[in-house]
């Protein structure tokens, strides 16, 4: 996925997951605002796409995080 201006992504913070959304992108490089953290991988996703307003995801499968 790449980065757009207003779009909320997810990754590991500290002990939690941390949920930040895209401020500025310029030639592939952004800056991101955090928002809050969640405690689970299962909670990061399904709280990013609801932010995103892409619904509920179908199912979450955690392959490499």
């Amino acid at each position: 996925m790449t980065l757009q201006v207003g779009t909320y992504h997810f990754g590991r913070h500290h002990r939690n997951w941390g949920i930040w959304v895209c401020t500025y992108v310029n030639n592939g490089v952004g800056s991101s605002s955090f928002v809050k953290d969640v405690y689970s991988f299962d909670d990061a996703v399904r709280e990013t796409y609801r932010l995103n307003g892409w619904g509920e995801p179908k199912s979450v499968n955690k392959k490499f995080h």
